[in-house]
């Protein structure tokens, strides 16, 4: 089984599947008034949306050859986590925390799947990320335009592509064109912001390896990933926060 071969389009789902079964939990997991399918095949639908907007480029992202192969892998499994966050209030399906929860398990799946630190490090990012573009210019966000920049660091590019194809993935009943339009802006204000803080450098995975007991990819790039986050939220420094969580 060999997941990078997977997720090239025609997606092979079974092999797909056998590599990640935590995903099989999503099949026929009913979604939001905002999403048409079932949250496995709104994760497909999500991984061909970023071909598409790799051809188009509608956004206009700029996202290397190098990290394309990463950024499948972000669209397959942004929401890992929702069927283990799936509940109802008021007759209102939500998945809370399935961003942050979904991370975590990123790097999990990462360990078992022999993923390098810059896979997992985009991996996760995107992950915990994958909605704040859609929620950036609300006054109560938590992850305002410079802030959520920040957090994403050398992959805003790839963010952004997620985001725009997460959004046209979900045509439910409560869609309206207008909030197509809005995401759009959204996309292009945030790729705005993001170079003009930038350039944000990589990570040096290397010059972490001593520091991360296990030493292994995934852990690595984790670890690149949580700290940034919180570097980004302003708790960088404070190593109550900065000591990395057990895996999931």
């Amino acid at each position: 089984m060999d997941l990078r071969v997977a997720l090239e389009p025609p997606l092979d789902t079974a092999c797909l599947l056998d590599c990640v079964p935590e995903l099989s939990l999503a099949r026929e997991l009913e979604g939001s008034p905002y999403h048409h399918l079932d949250t496995l095949d709104h994760v497909l639908e999500v991984v061909r949306g970023v071909e598409c907007e790799l051809q188009e480029g509608r956004v206009g992202a700029r996202v290397g050859e190098d990290r394309v192969q990463g950024l499948r892998l972000a669209a397959l499994l942004h929401d890992v986590a929702k069927p283990v966050t799936r509940g109802e209030l008021e007759g209102r399906v939500h998945f809370v925390s399935h961003d942050s929860l979904g991370a975590g398990m990123v790097r999990r799946i990462g360990r078992r799947l022999g993923l390098s630190a810059g896979e997992t490090d985009l991996t996760a990012t995107l992950t915990a990320l994958h909605l704040k573009i859609g929620f950036m210019g609300n006054p109560r966000t938590d992850y305002p335009p410079e802030r959520l920049a920040r957090a994403a660091g050398p992959f805003g590019e790839e963010l952004a592509v997620l985001s725009w194809a997460d959004r046209l993935a979900a045509q439910g009943p409560r869609l309206k064109p207008e909030h197509l339009r809005r995401h759009e802006e959204l996309c292009t204000w945030f790729l705005r912001v993001s170079r003009g803080l930038g350039p944000h450098p990589v990570p040096d995975y290397a010059a972490s390896e001593g520091t991360i007991p296990s030493g292994s990819g995934a852990d690595i790039g984790y670890a690149a990933s949580h700290h940034r986050l919180l570097a980004a939220r302003g708790t960088g420094d404070n190593p109550a926060f900065t000591r990395l969580p057990r895996p999931l």
